[in-house]
């Protein structure tokens, strides 16, 4: 391809839903849109969470970032970024800001960040980026649109949306702005969020929640709780503003609600103020009819509901008398999380209320009818579904093949740029890099360190320790069944017989191998598994 204007190429965000990180590469720079986290399965043993890969970001030609919204999945891994990288700028919104500068104030990093409105352009050397105001389930998500100096391209990139057109709480998408400034190119192409794809329908508005949620705030229960997605300030808003008016104290139980509503109401996201709501401690032992909003609706280990719905909260236990409300969709994954704790509440005798008994949650992403009126609006040349998981980005693609038949569509993962050129585009394969594993103070840690995690956390283990000088021999056991513990004298005759017979004079690697594997073999006899066996020389 003799002219390549700008590529677009995902390393993070494409076949799975997190870690979205993409690179726009020109012919003098590259700018990055959003750095966020992946969270961890269940079975990750204890990781904090995972990050892209920065090797395909070039320090002498990389300077800026822009960021689309303020979702973890976004801004998750920028602490990790400016580390790498510390005199990137960084584009943000207001609101946004606010989130990043809590969230880096567990770093040692210093912000050199650019505040933009959705109205602006961001000029670059080659391209020109400009935001567009899109609906989205967090306050100041914006799309971008890339257009080449000349005009003979332009891309939009919307990450996550979708289309509110009736929302009390923001405008809606702008799609005069995306007709504007696509219909000015020679050459159009859309990189588009995928992961609402199985919606046949449009998606619902946060207006057409309001029914039912002034419904339940208005129910004679006492005390009301209701989770919710703690980033998705406007319902959070509008729920708290519906409990006040009837009577009800707003009570905040969690870390993440509590940042989120003070960034809301620093940036005019919110019109109650912050002496209308309460801390637990604030309303110990207090009766009277009260709003409870608690954190964590994916039932995350340490989240406040959690907590709460295993009787585990100092403030608040269920009661019968209770009623629980889910403002929330199960994130796929989590579905056994969150049964067992409608499983504790219904045994507390709570009565539990979710989005399949009453209308309450809206996604904040598009089904196809959200689709179509986008590309009704404008109809690129080209189409590239993203943000979702492999089999949503094949659905996406059958749906645009299937209804936009004039469009030309192609399904992509990380690692496969996506070049723009002379009226055409081109497809570039890269070595796929997996994303790193982040533990504790924000530390990698190696793969094969949560391999051997994996091992004994299954399979228990075994510590030997033997004093060459004295002929001693310990052992100690840790995760294995507790009649082990009766054989540990046998073990240990066995492996002095072996020692003084054949290992006393060898050297300590052949020693420790064969210690190992007498002791592995001994519990794979006793109790039908192997398990880890470190042996240590003294």
């Amino acid at each position: 391809m003799k002219n390549k204007y700008f590529s677009v190429l995902p390393i993070g965000g494409v076949e799975e839903i997190g870690s979205n990180m993409t690179l726009i590469k020109t012919q003098d720079e590259q700018i990055i849109i959003d750095c966020g986290m992946l969270f961890p399965y269940e079975d990750s043993f204890d990781i904090s969470y995972l990050i892209p890969d920065f090797a395909q970001v070039d320090k002498d030609r990389c300077h800026s970032i822009i960021i689309t919204h303020g979702h973890e999945d976004h801004i998750g891994a920028l602490g990790h970024l400016i580390k790498a990288f510390p005199d990137i700028k960084v584009y943000v919104t207001k609101f946004t800001l606010h989130l990043i500068q809590r969230k880096l104030e567990e770093y040692d990093v210093k912000l050199n960040y650019k505040l933009y409105t959705p109205e602006e352009t961001i000029n670059f050397k080659n391209v020109d980026i400009s935001p567009v105001h899109v609906n989205h389930s967090i306050p100041e998500t914006c799309g971008m649109i890339i257009r080449t100096k000349d005009l003979a391209w332009g891309a939009l990139y919307i990450s996550d949306f979708k289309v509110d057109l009736a929302s009390a709480h923001e405008k809606p998408i702008d799609f005069p702005r995306i007709r504007n400034l696509l219909s000015a190119c020679e050459q159009s192409a859309y990189f588009i969020d995928s992961t609402n794809i199985l919606n046949d329908g449009k998606t619902t508005s946060e207006n057409e929640l309001i029914d039912d949620l002034e419904s339940l705030m208005n129910n004679p229960h006492e005390r009301i709780y209701i989770t919710l997605f703690a980033s998705n300030v406007h319902r959070l808003n509008a729920i708290a503003k519906m409990g006040k008016a009837a009577g009800r104290k707003i009570v905040l139980m969690g870390r993440s609600l509590r940042t989120y509503m003070e960034s809301a109401q620093e940036t005019g996201h919110s019109d109650m103020g912050a002496d209308e709501f309460f801390l637990p401690d604030q309303v110990k032992g207090q009766t009277g009819k009260m709003l409870i909003f608690l954190s964590g609706c994916q039932g995350d280990f340490l989240s406040a509901l959690r907590r709460f719905s295993y009787g585990e909260d100092g403030t608040f236990k269920p009661r019968p008398e209770d009623l629980i409300v889910f403002s929330s969709k199960v994130i796929p994954g989590n579905e056994k999380k969150i049964y067992r704790i409608y499983n504790k509440l219904t045994e507390f005798g709570a009565q539990i209320i979710t989005a399949s008994d009453h209308l309450i949650h809206a996604s904040g992403h598009p089904g196809k009818d959200d689709l179509r009126l986008l590309i009704k609006n404008f109809t690129p040349n080209f189409y590239f579904p993203i943000h979702g998981e492999s089999y949503f980005l094949k659905k996406h693609v059958d749906f645009l093949k299937k209804e936009f038949p004039q469009v030309s569509t192609h399904l992509i993962y990380n690692y496969q740029e996506v070049v723009l050129g002379d009226g055409t585009i081109k497809v570039l394969e890269h070595e796929s890099v997996e994303p790193h594993l982040i533990h504790g103070k924000h530390l990698e840690i190696e793969k094969t360190q949560i391999s051997q995690r994996r091992k004994m956390a299954t399979q228990g283990a075994v510590f030997i320790t033997f004093g060459r000088k004295n002929e001693t021999l310990d052992i100690s056991l840790l995760g294995l069944p507790l009649m082990a513990d009766e054989a540990l004298e046998s073990l240990k005759a066995r492996l002095l017989k072996q020692i003084k017979s054949d290992l006393i004079s060898r050297e300590d690697s052949y020693f420790k191998d064969q210690v190992k594997i007498s002791t592995r073999q001994f519990f794979n006899h006793l109790i039908g598994y192997k398990p880890v066996t470190d042996v240590h020389l003294s």
